[in-house]
C-alpha cells in the first residue's frame, strides 16, 4: 500500500492514531482549539488509511491504493454528515430550548474548580474587570448553562463567560465581549465553538474567533475592532440578566422572521428548526469542526 511494507504501514497508522488522540486530549484539557481541529483531521486521515488497508489486506478490491484512500475519505464524510443530521434532527425535536431564558444563580457553583479558569478570574481582577452577576439557564433536567458577567472599569465593555457543561463533568469556558453603540448598534467579539447557524440583526457587528482560546488575545482584538469601527460606545443601561434575556428574545424573534426557525404553531409537529436552518447548522458544524470558522 503506497509503496510501504505491511509492518511499516502498521507503524504509520498506529502513530497517526496516537498523535490524533494526544492532540484531542491536550486541546480539550488545555483549551487549545487548534490542537482539537488537528486531531479531527488526523482522525479522518486515519479512517481513510484503515479503510484502504482493510480492503488491500482482505483482497476485497484490487483497485489502486489511492482510490481506496479517497473512497475512505468520502465514506467518512458521508458517515459524519449522517451523524450531524441525526443530531440536528434530535435537537430540533427535543425539549431543549434553543434560546434559553436565564435567571440569577445563587447556588455558589458559578466557577468550575479548574486551575486554568481560576487564573482567568485572577487576570480579570488585574485588568480591572468587575464582576456584575452570575446567571444560569436550564437546558434539560439538572443540566445548566452557567454564565458569569463582568464589566470593564469604564463601563463600556461587558464580558460574558459561558460555562458549557462537558459530557464527563466539568465545563468549558467561552468568552463574549460586547460594546453597545447608539441606535441599537452592538459590536461583539466571541470565541464560541458551538454551532449556531442562525441569523443576527444587521445592527449587530459580530466576529467569531473559535480558534482564539486566550481571553487576553480576544479582548485585544475586541478593543482594536472598537477603535477601527465608527461605533461610539455608550454605557450599558440594563442589568446583565435583563440584557442577556433581551438578547435571547431578539435572536429568537429575528430567526423566526428570517426562516431559521419554523413558526411556533408547527414546531410540535415538524420540529423547531426549518430545513433551511438545518442546512445552515450542518454547514456550520463542518466549518467549526475542521476549519474553526462559523457561518457568521
Amino acid at each position: 500500500m503506497f509503496g510501504f511494507t505491511q509492518s511499516t504501514l502498521q507503524v504509520i497508522l498506529f502513530g497517526i492514531a496516537a498523535v490524533a488522540v494526544l492532540l484531542s486530549h491536550v486541546g480539550l484539557r488545555k483549551g487549545i482549539p487548534t490542537f482539537t481541529i488537528m486531531g479531527r483531521w488526523l482522525r479522518w486521515i486515519l479512517f481513510a488509511g484503515l479503510f484502504s488497508y482493510f480492503l488491500k489486506t482482505m483482497e476485497i478490491s484490487l483497485r489502486p491504493d489511492w482510490v481506496h484512500f479517497i473512497t475512505g475519505i468520502t465514506l467518512w464524510f458521508v458517515l459524519e454528515t449522517g451523524y450531524y443530521w441525526i443530531a440536528i434532527k434530535a435537537l430540533s425535536q427535543s425539549d431543549m430550548p434553543l434560546f434559553p431564558s436565564f435567571k440569577l444563580n445563587n447556588d455558589g457553583d458559578e466557577w468550575p474548580a479548574d486551575p486554568l479558569l481560576i487564573e482567568v478570574r485572577q487576570w480579570l481582577r488585574n485588568v480591572e474587570f468587575n464582576r456584575l452577576s452570575a446567571l444560569k439557564a436550564e437546558l434539560f433536567e439538572e443540566t445548566f448553562l452557567r454564565a458569569s458577567i463582568y464589566e470593564s472599569s469604564d463601563k463600556l465593555t461587558r464580558l460574558q463567560i459561558l460555562f458549557i457543561p462537558k459530557r464527563k463533568g466539568g465545563a468549558t469556558a467561552c468568552y463574549t465581549l460586547s460594546t453597545n453603540g447608539e441606535n441599537g448598534r452592538r459590536l461583539v467579539t466571541d470565541n464560541l465553538f458551538l454551532p449556531f447557524g442562525g441569523y443576527y440583526p444587521e445592527a449587530w457587528d459580530i466576529v467569531r474567533k473559535p480558534l482564539i482560546g486566550s481571553l487576553k488575545r480576544l479582548l485585544k482584538l475586541h478593543r482594536l475592532r472598537v477603535i477601527k469601527s465608527n461605533l461610539k460606545p455608550i454605557p450599558f443601561e440594563d442589568t446583565p440578566l435583563e440584557e442577556l434575556n433581551d438578547q435571547q428574545r431578539i435572536l429568537e424573534r429575528f430567526n423566526l422572521e428570517n426562516g431559521f426557525l419554523n413558526p411556533r404553531q408547527f414546531q410540535a409537529e415538524v420540529g423547531k428548526i426549518s430545513y433551511d436552518g438545518r442546512y445552515r447548522l450542518w454547514k456550520e458544524m463542518w466549518l467549526l469542526a475542521y476549519l474553526g470558522r462559523s457561518v457568521t
